[in-house]
């Protein structure tokens, strides 16, 4: 029986199972596809003639391969599609320190991450209610350490279409309280972000720092 969103009550589970185990249910279920590409990648770094194939190679396979090899921090961009893997996002995600993305239903996807991982979560005007509910919280029951970053009026496309004073931009609440059809035109279908990186570097630090203490620690 699952209580609240994305999160188990143990104690209504036979087993007192949580959602960690769900994780390793996930872990299982993929690890044999993980295997056979992980061996198809040796397999080309060995038949290469060059030396500087694999590192000019950008399929998502050798890509992950490489992050995992560099002890540097490394960014890699997950696109997807409805036709990709699971367990290719399974094999990405679970392989990262931290994910970045906007608010909306692919942030489930930290579900694929290790507990003691970085989900930042970019919170678009409008969404502080549903960013929290639906992923902060239970990314935090789920072990991560999470970073909310809510955006500012000038971050959001709609700070061009509507007068500094509006209460779209500075009271989403009044707005949500019309009902989800203004929510949702307004906030989710209406507005993309553009952001302040140097704001947003400051979390960016902080998930850095993190990582590396929970690496000297032996965690991740």
């Amino acid at each position: 029986m699952t209580i609240d969103e994305l999160a188990i009550d143990s104690s209504l589970v036979q087993g007192n199972k949580s959602i960690s185990d769900f994780h390793n249910v996930l872990d299982k279920a993929y690890w044999h596809r993980i295997q056979g590409w992980i061996r198809k990648e040796k397999e080309k770094v060995l038949l290469s003639s060059s030396p500087t194939l694999s590192a000019l190679e950008e399929d998502e396979e050798t890509e992950l391969a490489k992050y995992k090899e560099n002890k540097k921090p490394k960014l890699v961009i997950l696109s997807r599609d409805r036709t990709t893997e699971l367990a290719k996002i399974y094999r990405v995600l679970n392989s990262t320190d931290a994910m970045v993305g906007v608010h909306g239903a692919a942030m489930t996807h930290f579900l694929f991450m290790r507990p003691s991982s970085v989900l930042i979560q970019i919170i678009p005007l409008g969404t502080d209610w549903a960013a929290e509910t639906y992923y902060g919280e239970p990314s935090r029951k789920f072990g991560l350490k999470y970073i909310g970053y809510k955006i500012l009026p000038k971050e959001s496309s709609l700070y061009n279409k509507y007068n500094s004073d509006d209460p779209i931009l500075n009271d989403p609440d009044s707005i949500n309280a019309n009902g989800w059809q203004f929510t949702k035109k307004i906030y989710l279908d209406g507005q993309n972000v553009k952001l302040d990186l140097e704001r947003f570097r400051e979390q960016l630090f902080h998930a850095y720092v993190y990582t590396i203490s929970e690496r000297s620690r032996g965690l991740s």
